[in-house]
């Protein structure tokens, strides 16, 4: 059987505007055959914001996907906020294995204060083969 991956967007390019609502995106893994690769991107403007902007990985132990939210009753945090700083034009990325173990998966980007930022997370799914 020849081996599938399947790329997944988790929260597409966008700009965050500074001190706006938490943005957030998630994906159901339950149906994943094997291990994924997530990846996380922050990019300053230029004008670097007052306060970062920070990414934060949180999973749900739920075999359907629930609803968006900050760690608390069904989100738990997986790994723990990173941010590239305040510089201008800083490029922050991250890279973290997802285990076929993890059953719903979701980032959430605290916006930064002053400036707003550009900010994305993929998710390189593998969904078959041997």
């Amino acid at each position: 059987m020849a081996l599938t991956k399947t790329p997944r967007t988790i929260v597409a390019n966008q700009s965050l505007a500074a001190a706006a609502a938490p943005l957030r995106g998630a994906i159901d893994l339950n149906g994943a055959q094997g291990p994924s690769r997530l990846t996380i991107k922050i990019v300053n403007g230029g004008t670097g914001p007052t306060t970062q902007c920070t990414a934060r990985v949180l999973i749900a132990h739920k075999t359907s996907l629930p609803a968006l939210g900050a760690a608390g009753t069904d989100w738990k945090t997986h790994f723990p906020p990173v941010g590239p700083g305040v510089a201008i034009n800083a490029v922050g990325e991250w890279s973290y294995p997802i285990g076929r173990q993890i059953m719903c998966l979701e980032v959430e980007f605290i916006a930064p204060t002053g400036q707003a930022v550009t900010v994305e997370a993929f998710l390189s799914e593998y969904t078959s083969g041997a």
